[in-house]
């Protein structure tokens, strides 16, 4: 049996604008998300249960720090590169990037180190799912998502004339839910006093 993250070569197909697109990330990121989104969700559960016994700061403020604690997880675990049919997309935490496959100067990574994309202009984009770590040295997740990356800007760098890279912020509807009801139950806890 292989592990999580050597699982990361399966291609997970979606549609994506409208064309079929091959999502890469870490089998394990998505673990880690779904558990930590589980964890903390049954905890919140469980104190807003609590406060229809005593309606009281304390409880609030644990239910804020656990969707708190959604919110960022899911964020950062969320974290992928989406390989489309004229670009690619870096979703990182906050920042979305779009890339033409005619943008792209250079893959760089691996072997442990953070996956970078470098673009024509000389732009260097961070991919925060295929980030450095002492286990992907062993599990060559980044070494695979860096050659599959290349494979598609080659075969795909003439399909598109746009060298354009545009940036947008990341939505992410559990982790955008999960803040706002964060902020709610802090500024509650805070008028209900701690």
């Amino acid at each position: 049996m292989q592990p999580a993250d050597a699982r990361t070569s399966r291609k997970a197909r979606i549609v994506f604008n409208g064309h079929e697109a091959e999502i890469l990330r870490r089998a394990s990121f998505r673990v880690l998300s779904w558990i930590a989104t589980a964890g903390f969700g049954v905890a919140a559960v469980g104190l807003i249960i609590s406060l229809t016994y005593s309606f009281e700061g304390g409880p609030i403020s644990g239910v804020a720090a656990c969707f708190f604690a959604i919110a960022v997880t899911r964020r950062i675990m969320g974290s992928r590169i989406v390989l489309g049919s004229s670009a690619l997309t870096v979703v990182n935490p906050l920042i979305t990037y779009t890339v033409p496959y005619g943008a792209v100067a250079e893959v760089r990574g691996g072997g442990g180190e953070t996956l970078n994309l470098v673009t024509q202009r000389g732009d260097e984009i961070y991919c925060t799912g295929f980030g450095g770590s002492f286990i992907d040295s062993f599990v060559k997740s980044a070494d695979r998502a860096a050659k599959r990356i290349e494979q598609q800007v080659r075969r795909r760098r003439g399909a598109t004339q746009r060298t354009h890279v545009t940036k947008k912020l990341t939505v992410s509807w559990v982790a955008d839910v999960c803040a706002i009801g964060a902020i709610v139950c802090a500024v509650t806890a805070a008028i209900v006093g701690v």
